[in-house]
């Protein structure tokens, strides 16, 4: 199965390890520590300036990261 996470791109639901809410990620510690040892070429915004969601996903054994301007009760709602 797969899930539209807007701009075109789709994701494979199985690479799929979260979907966060991004305003209430911005002040999370614990995020900002992740996002800033996290490769900036894994990440992929295609959110349009908008961004609502953050999507982590594990594709061939690499964390990668998409900024969506989908809501994550949205795409939560898709998911399953």
């Amino acid at each position: 199965m797969y899930l539209h996470i807007g701009n075109n791109v789709i994701l494979n639901k199985k690479d799929i390890i979260f979907i966060l809410d991004y305003e209430n990620l911005k002040e999370n510690n614990i995020f900002k520590e992740f996002y800033t040892n996290i490769d900036k070429n894994n990440i992929t915004d295609i959110s349009e300036g908008k961004p609502k969601s953050i999507i982590i996903t594990k594709e061939n054994d690499i964390l990668k990261g998409y900024i969506s301007n989908i809501s994550s009760t949205t795409l939560g709602k898709r998911k399953f």
